[in-house]
């Protein structure tokens, strides 16, 4: 996993994104408005989550035959989000995204849980794991979709039914879009940790950094 975010989709995340651009263009865009970077910065990754939940619809509309395109696509789509939001957030904080300390800071957003860190083989096994349970909990719902059409009769059934293939998107969209919600709170508060004073921090870096 170590390779896969920071050798291979942190470099891409750096150098921009289909309608978010460059993590440093994107904190330009709202260095600039009122507010505390903190709440700027909330604002900032509102775009991050919905392409996070329409990444995870698209791909969850896809079922086990294409789950070898769908599966890689996803990881490798939401991923990149995941790495270029809190990237942004350490832009719009006064930090270089590009600097290897703000770099591990960035991927260790990704990592943080609730109950401490994962390692990023955790990580990997974990987000893979995930995308299967979706693919199980698709058909299960597909069949129990399927047993309703057929209890509700001809009319009502075919109404039904024509709502599956749009489940395995649901899942998806709602999975994805709660797992980077989790990702921007550690960014935040990784970056933002004084919400009310955020405004007046110094770069981190600046201090911290040089008196390691």
């Amino acid at each position: 996993m170590k390779t896969f975010l920071l050798h291979q989709l942190y470099p891409r995340a750096l150098s921009g994104l289909p309608l978010l651009g460059t993590p440093e263009a994107t904190a330009a865009a709202y260095r600039a408005r009122r507010g505390s970077l903190r709440s700027r910065a909330e604002r900032m990754i509102r775009p991050h989550l919905a392409l996070a939940g329409t990444t995870g619809f698209v791909t969850g509309l896809g079922g086990w035959l294409t789950m070898p395109l769908t599966v890689p696509a996803d990881l490798a789509g939401v991923a990149l989000l995941q790495l270029h939001m809190p990237a942004a957030c350490a832009a719009l904080a006064g930090h270089d995204p590009d600097e290897p300390t703000t770099r591990e800071e960035v991927v260790a957003c990704l990592l943080k849980t609730d109950q401490g860190a994962r390692t990023e083989e955790e990580e990997a096994v974990e987000r893979v794991t995930v995308k299967v349970a979706e693919r199980g909990l698709r058909y299960l719902g597909r069949k129990s979709l399927e047993w309703g059409a057929a209890a509700a009769g001809r009319r009502m059934g075919g109404r039904i039914a024509r709502g599956v293939p749009f489940l395995g998107g649901a899942i998806g969209a709602v999975s994805d879009a709660y797992n980077t919600h989790l990702v921007a709170r550690h960014a935040l508060d990784t970056f933002f940790p004084h919400p009310d004073d955020a405004d007046s921090l110094p770069p981190r870096g600046t201090s911290d950094h040089t008196a390691a």
